[in-house]
């Protein structure tokens, strides 16, 4: 028989939560997961619907969607993976906004552009992303101007779509070395017009795409924006090498009109620096003002593709992070694709109950 921990330990994720234009049942999100799913027209189905309502269903208070391309030009990475720039994509998603709603969670969409990732790659310039098992993806093209306008308006686009198709927020995807995050980095931007160079110039981009999804949703309207350290071709990876870099960025953030911060890290409760530091997401609190989320490692043993076998792991560290008022939500990635009862569990104390996660998971629609 297995011991249940005591619930009490958990009960700092199931508080009501109130801010950044969202009214959430509790404190838990669901991270956005890319499964691939869709079909070859990038129009999420019933299937999809019914993915999203389960984890609703059982107690997830913010559904946060997989990341949905903003274009089919340049944004994808791959095929299936769902999209918001037509209307029958449109029309699709309200059928999964509904099927939340029915559920009593919220969902936000997390709009989506791979950049130098992408199958046609563009970026700020012309240097591929390094693969993980050695060599180079292909050589992205340097944006030109027509590209940054373009991409600009794709971003603000899916956001009025989003927002007609009636999400309760959108979540700009600007973390893992995509195109936003390449921006940033000075070891993916190396150009020397204003959009290169020092931290403030690499920073202005982001930014306009920030004020144009803002100027498209209109005040009032969630938006959330999505940022990490590491990038997907390097863990180890800094864009913000202090507190005070980072404070420049999330207070950019604040005043061009975001209203949370989802900051995804490879373990939710490490220090952002070395020494006494609290976590990135907690620091990205206090620096701005801003409430936030954190993700990274909840309830399993490894961090992202670190090992094959995933273990469980007890969940109280990340509802401490609550509890001491260092971030406001937690997102649940890996361990809400094997457990869509992942919240019923937990707060029952009954964590050591859920199923390991394993990648083959990501192929069956639960």
């Amino acid at each position: 028989m297995t011991a249940n921990s005591n619930p009490s330990r958990y009960e700092p994720f199931f508080r009501p939560f109130e801010g950044a234009g969202l009214r959430l049942r509790n404190r838990i999100a669901m991270a956005p997961m890319t499964r691939r799913k869709a079909p070859d027209d990038r129009v999420p189905e019933e299937s999809i619907a019914a993915y999203y309502e389960r984890r609703a269903r059982h107690g997830v208070g913010l559904i946060i969607t997989e990341g949905t391309h903003i274009d089919d030009e340049h944004a994808p990475d791959s095929e299936n993976v769902p999209g918001i720039f037509t209307d029958a994509q449109q029309e699709g998603w309200i059928r999964v906004v509904e099927a939340v709603h029915r559920a009593d969670s919220a969902i936000v969409m997390q709009l989506w552009h791979t950049g130098r990732h992408a199958m046609d790659p563009i970026a700020p310039s012309a240097l591929p992303a390094p693969k993980h098992d050695g060599g180079f993806k292909p050589t992205p093209r340097a944006m030109s101007e027509h590209d940054m306008l373009a991409v600009r308006d794709h971003f603000a686009e899916g956001a009025a779509r989003a927002k007609a198709a009636g999400f309760d927020g959108v979540e700009i995807h600007g973390a893992h070395g995509y195109i936003l995050d390449s921006f940033l980095s000075e070891t993916s931007n190396q150009r020397t017009d204003s959009y290169g160079g020092s931290f403030e110039n690499r920073m202005r981009y982001p930014l306009q795409v920030v004020r144009a999804v803002r100027d498209a949703v209109g005040a009032g309207y969630p938006v959330l924006y999505r940022f990490s350290q590491w990038k997907s071709e390097d863990y180890q990876a800094v864009t913000f090498p202090d507190p005070d870099t980072l404070g420049v960025w999330v207070n950019a953030l604040q005043e061009t009109g975001v209203d949370m911060l989802h900051v995804s890290t490879r373990d939710a409760v490490e220090p952002a620096f070395d020494g006494p530091s609290p976590t990135l997401a907690g620091l990205s609190r206090s620096l701005s003002g801003l409430p936030t989320i954190a993700v990274g490692r909840v309830s399993v043993s490894t961090s992202m593709n670190q090992g094959e076998r995933v273990h469980v792991t007890d969940p109280a560290p990340a509802a401490d992070l609550i509890r001491n008022g260092e971030v406001d939500l937690i997102a649940v990635g890996r361990s809400l694709i094997s457990n869509p009862d992942w919240c019923e569990k937990v707060r029952a104390g009954r964590w050591r109950e859920l199923i390991p996660y394993e990648r083959a998971h990501l192929a069956e629609l639960q």
